[in-house]
């Protein structure tokens, strides 16, 4: 069995995954296993009424995604991604409601910049960030609390990553000529502003988190 073959294996059969993104690491399942979706929840104590973030790694997986969006707001995230961004989407299927929590008819996507077995993972997944309320976001697995790794089915050490967390752009407005929302600015918010406008679309940056 490859290396693939074994995470595909693990996911599928429910278990929650340690994964690097081209951020931090997170603690993820398979979208479409309610075993994996319970289980991660229950390891991270997080109630079913927040959101999580999907988390697609393929090319397929971001073709699949951007397949499922109105013409305006795929142009925005295929600018966008793969890279360090979370996009805000609405969700008119309801194609990724494991990960909605109370917010139906939307969800955040990741689809990180990776390299080896990863880019090659064709499952969404299901994702949160790798650490208690509170704590830091974990740049290296050495960060992660013990008990979070222990539930954690499969892990893959991907080193140090850069510990500045994704930035999060709300593009639920685009199709009735809103701007796009800046939640969360990430490492350069000048650089994904101008990626924006360059699709023909206005940013409004905001001050808050995000997802």
């Amino acid at each position: 069995m490859t290396e693939l073959d074994g995470l595909r294996a693990a996911l599928l059969d429910g278990q929650v995954a340690l994964l690097p993104t081209d951020t931090v690491y997170g603690l993820m399942a398979a979208l479409d296993v309610p075993k994996g979706v319970a289980a991660l929840y229950e390891l991270k104590g997080r109630s079913r009424e927040q959101p999580c973030q999907v988390v697609v790694y393929s090319r397929a997986g971001l073709d699949d995604l951007l397949a499922t969006l109105p013409l305006a707001i795929c142009e925005v995230v295929a600018a966008l991604l793969p890279g360090p961004v979370t996009t805000i989407v609405p969700d008119p299927t309801g194609r990724y409601a494991a990960a909605a929590g109370a917010e139906s008819g939307s969800v955040g996507v990741r689809a990180p910049v990776v390299t080896g077995v990863l880019a090659r993972l064709d499952l969404p997944l299901i994702a949160t960030s790798a650490n208690h309320p509170g704590e830091p976001d974990a740049a290296s697995l050495s960060t992660v609390s013990p008990d979070l790794r222990r539930g954690c089915g499969i892990v893959v050490d991907a080193g140090t990553l850069s510990a500045t967390p994704s930035a999060v752009v709300d593009l639920r407005g685009l199709e009735g000529g809103a701007p796009a929302r800046l939640i969360r600015p990430g490492a350069d918010p000048d650089a994904l502003a101008a990626r924006i406008r360059a699709c023909g679309v206005d940013v409004d940056r905001l001050s808050g988190g995000g997802r």
